[in-house]
């Protein structure tokens, strides 16, 4: 595996504005916002133009918890009711009549738009709209049927760089420390695709091959790691454009790193903004790159931002769409091999979830991530088969063409599909996108037209037979030029097993040298038999911090006098964003009493040190899984335990609330919590008050 990836599912629901699209066409939102980054707070107006298409009474506008300041219809103040989630505007609208809106207003929002501190402790501020409402902190539109044409201007620290969708049109001091960016955009978009990034940035500008400005950031102090965090962008940019076979539909496509975020990426209008835990050196790109995320982001500009779903029963025309698209952009770098071997995968996860209770067809906006991503994408790739590629190709570029800038549903695009191919696809739809089971057959008849996939599932019916039945084939697996999957799945079929011929199998897979084959090894063989033990070993050299990780604890653990070495030999190993390479190496340090014992004090500094929200949040959960093992909270750790049991990051949060859940079940830490209460911030004595109330 080249990369572990989550991806989450989005879902929406329609409030009181759905109800006013055929009603009023809201036009152009001009937006200008300050941004307080030390009270979280936002302070601005949005001036929206909008047409009425049938006489109403009232229009609404979506907007969480905030103090409205002031409101002008057409230049005149106006009364408003407000309830805390929906403005709402009274007044004889007739249709045919241009207006505009204008609210001033003050947010505090506790979601939407996050402030926080980066790494070097300045400020950091990103939004992230969908599943989050961009209406908490811009009276805007839930509903995702209205697209506006937004133009953002948003005043900050004159030492900061803003970024937002569209194009930067005037960059300009306020005063000797605020500073305007003012960002136009050409074209209608739904409120959520909103975003904006405020942080400390380096960038790099490339140009598509059809004359896109390709703007990519980074953090200053990460600049050695733009080349592998940004591998192929612009490769897979003029891929995507070709495949796609419809022109990038915005000015401009920037991409944007932050602290902390919600999920892997955000396929905001011409500006992605993806978490920095893909952000990586050529090392971490083996195992844990952004290729995947910077293909799908990328494929949605297309699908999900020009064309956008009307309700969530059709979330597939995004995340499948985008999936299909990111995994052909992968198969242009990695290969036909690995784009044959990831629908494979899917296929057998599909097949399996399938087989659930709680199994859902494609088109239930109550689907699994899983099936909208991955059966989306098989239906796609199902589809293309059943039509042929030329036809597939026009089908999309019809379909973007006919429904740009505005929302579709399913069959908007299997009309396009049949008028292009001239045929029924009725049974199709039963089959892919109606059928709560998986179609298994149809995909085993589409995959195994790849001689690859043959192979591969020829060698896993093997798991089944004893080692001596399949010795020859399993070593025939092992032959140069290796394959990575065939190789991968003969080190699974071993299963760590430690008699001579496994060992032979092994001294082969190790010869193989391929960095995958030799992962499997780390994270299979636990016991080490003494015959392994040199290349075993060598896993400690291998580019891969996902190998390096196992391999050094079942070495420490099966070479207890050798543990000295072993901790020399990777102490200046960081691994990945989260320091997991370093983390277990503080644990094993501190664990090996005549390992630098004068420097145990520091190392536990160190890893203590690592729960503090100046870290990545996966850094602080590794640091807290370690602490927690050892029953080794340091006051500022347990301290730090209840800030991440209050962190904006949910599964972080639900991660933190578990530790801290179990601590309090027992007295001295229940004590030590009530002694450390006073100093909290009063959130988190709110939080922590709740949980020592009996």
């Amino acid at each position: 595996m080249r990369f572990i990836l989550y991806l989450f599912t989005f879902f929406f629901s329609f409030g009181v504005v759905a109800q006013q699209s055929k009603e009023v066409d809201f036009l152009t939102g001009n937006v200008n916002v300050f941004l307080e980054a030390n009270y979280k707070k936002v302070e601005g107006k949005v001036t929206y133009t909008f047409k009425v298409l049938k006489p109403t009474k009232s229009i609404a506008i979506d907007a969480q918890k905030m103090r409205i300041m002031n409101v002008l219809l057409d230049g005149e103040k106006i009364d408003i009711t407000y309830d805390d989630k929906v403005l709402q505007i009274v007044s004889d609208f007739k249709p045919a009549a241009e207006h505009s809106i204008e609210i001033q207003y003050i947010a505090a929002p506790q979601k939407a738009l996050y402030f926080l501190k980066d790494y070097q402790g300045n400020d950091q501020i990103w939004t992230q709209g969908q599943g989050k409402y961009t209406s908490n902190w811009l009276p805007s539109f839930d509903d995702m049927n209205e697209k506006v044409v937004f133009d953002l201007t948003i005043n900050y620290d004159a030492d900061y760089e803003v970024i937002a969708n569209g194009k930067l049109i005037s960059k300009e001091l306020v005063n000797d420390s605020i500073r305007r960016w003012e960002y136009d955009m050409q074209q209608p978009m739904s409120s959520y695709l909103l975003a904006l990034a405020v942080g400390k940035y380096g960038k790099v500008v490339e140009t598509s091959e059809s004359g896109i400005p390709l703007e990519m950031y980074y953090y200053p102090e990460d600049r050695d790691k733009f080349e592998s965090t940004y591998k192929h962008s612009k490769q897979m940019f003029d891929f995507l454009e070709k495949e796609i076979g419809y022109a990038f539909p915005w000015q401009n496509y920037k991409q944007i790193p932050v602290k902390d975020f919600l999920y892997a990426g955000m396929e905001n209008t011409g500006t992605t903004i993806f978490s920095d835990a893909f952000v990586v050196d050529n090392i971490a790109f083996n195992d844990r790159n952004y290729i995947n995320v910077n293909a799908h982001e990328l494929a949605h500009q297309w699908f999900g931002d020009l064309v956008t779903e009307t309700e969530g029963k059709h979330h597939w025309l995004q995340e499948g769409f985008a999936t299909y698209y990111a995994l052909l952009a992968e198969k242009e770098i990695f290969g036909e091999e690995y784009f044959q071997y990831k629908l494979y995968e899917s296929a057998e996860q599909l097949t399996e979830q399938a087989k659930a209770k709680d199994a859902t067809s494609l088109l239930d906006s109550k689907a699994s991530s899983l099936t909208f991503y991955q059966r989306g994408a098989w239906a796609l790739h199902a589809l293309k088969n059943l039509i042929g590629d030329a036809n597939f190709k026009i089908t999309i570029h019809n379909y973007l063409d006919k429904h740009k800038y505005s929302n579709v549903n399913t069959s908007d695009f299997i009309n396009v599909a049949e008028e292009v191919s001239g045929q029924d696809l009725t049974e199709y739809r039963k089959i892919w996108l109606e059928a709560i089971a998986f179609p298994s057959q149809e995909a085993l008849d589409i995959l195994t037209t790849s001689s690859f996939i043959k192979k591969y599932l020829g060698l896993a019916g093997e798991r089944t037979q004893p080692l001596a039945g399949k010795w020859g084939t399993l070593a025939t697996a092992l032959d140069f030029p290796i394959n990575e999957y065939l190789g991968q799945e003969v080190i699974y079929q071993l299963d760590g097993e430690t008699s001579q011929e496994a060992i032979a199998l092994f001294n082969k897979a190790f010869e193989t040298n391929n960095v995958f084959v030799r992962q499997a090894i780390a994270n299979t063989m636990s016991r080490i038999p003494k015959g392994l033990k040199k290349q075993y070993e060598s896993l400690l050299e291998d580019e891969s911090y996902a190998t390096i990780e196992p391999a050094l604890y079942h070495l420490w653990a099966n070479f207890p006098s050798e543990r000295n070495s072993y901790l020399d030999k990777t102490k200046d190993i960081i691994g990945f964003n989260d320091k997991n390479v370093r983390i277990l190496w503080l644990v094993l340090a501190l664990s090996t009493s005549d390992y630098q014992p004068e420097k145990h004090q520091e190392f536990y500094a160190e890893l203590s040190g690592y729960s503090s929200s100046i870290h990545h949040f996966s850094t602080r959960e590794n640091a807290f899984t370690y602490l927690e093992s050892l029953q080794a909270f340091s006051d500022q750790s347990l301290i730090d335990l209840v800030d991440g049991a209050l962190h904006h990051n949910w599964r972080f949060r639900n991660f933190c609330r578990k530790v801290l859940d179990n601590l309090l079940k027992d007295p001295k830490f229940q004590k030590k919590y009530v002694d450390l209460k006073s100093n909290l911030p009063k959130r988190q004595q709110d939080y922590l008050e709740n949980k020592l109330t009996p």
